[in-house]
């Protein structure tokens, strides 16, 4: 499976590996957003650190940001954690983060290159 959820005491962990599809994207969302645990979360971490290809176009990175922007509106407090170490994945999860503001999305969100940097912030 290119994805794993870990749910801990404050919030999940999402790991992805591998070459990870817009099915595997909304899959992992699914599996958070659905999930009874998640009214009750103060955070997310989404971590790409082990992906080789992010395999989604442009336009389907903005889509993700829409169909948060829904999410968002029934849980308005919520600290984001992307990691990714490939450049291609960061311009894409940045892309996501503009997007994300210009819908005013109200989750506080932030791009890391490293797990232990995306704790640090979370513990804030």
């Amino acid at each position: 499976m290119p994805y794993s959820c870990t749910w801990e005491s404050k919030g999940v962990y999402i790991h992805f590996s591998g070459i990870v599809t817009l099915a595997q994207v909304s899959g992992s969302d699914d599996a958070m957003y659905e999930d009874p645990r998640f009214a009750d979360i103060d955070y997310f971490i989404w971590d790409a650190s082990d992906v080789v290809s992010l395999a989604l176009s442009d336009t389907q990175v903005d889509i993700t940001a829409v169909r948060d922007m829904g999410v968002s509106l029934k849980k308005d407090k919520l600290k984001c954690a992307f990691i990714a170490k490939d450049h291609r994945l960061s311009r894409q999860l940045e892309q996501y983060l503009a997007k994300s503001r210009a819908l005013k999305i109200p989750w506080q969100m932030a791009l890391f290159s490293e797990l232990g940097q995306a704790r640090l912030w979370l513990s804030d």
